[in-house]
């Protein structure tokens, strides 16, 4: 069992990428709510609507020498209302026996995908 990996997709979004990005990143913290005790780190690139989140603490250090997830927002080329968000996400294991994070994953695409549901329905 290797002991990087990675795991990426891609979503649409209903609501105006704009919107999206602003929102997600006013209430990045509680992205990861359901993990208390963690320690988010973050970078924002406003240009090109990226977000870098680092995750480290109980929870993650224990199984993860690393876990660091992007999230890249884009609007639709038409100028209609709507995007896509393409994530990916980077982690180390401590050791072989671990999982991969597939439940940390399964919480941010679940967060962004309720997101943009909130959104489109102001």
């Amino acid at each position: 069992m290797v002991l990087h990996g990675e795991s990426c997709g891609k979503f649409d979004i209903k609501s105006p990428a704009e919107k999206f990005f602003i929102s997600f990143t006013d209430d990045i913290n509680s992205t990861f709510d359901i993990i208390s005790k963690e320690k988010i780190t973050e970078s924002v690139g406003w240009e090109k609507k990226t977000v870098t989140l680092s995750l480290s603490g109980n929870l993650v250090s224990d199984s993860y020498d690393m876990f660091k997830a992007t999230i890249t927002v884009t609007p639709r080329e038409d100028d209609a209302d709507g995007g896509h968000v393409l994530w990916t996400v980077e982690f180390e294991k401590t050791r072989h026996d671990v999982e991969d994070p597939v439940w940390i994953i399964d919480i941010l695409i679940s967060y962004l995908k309720e997101t943009d549901e909130n959104l489109s329905n102001i």
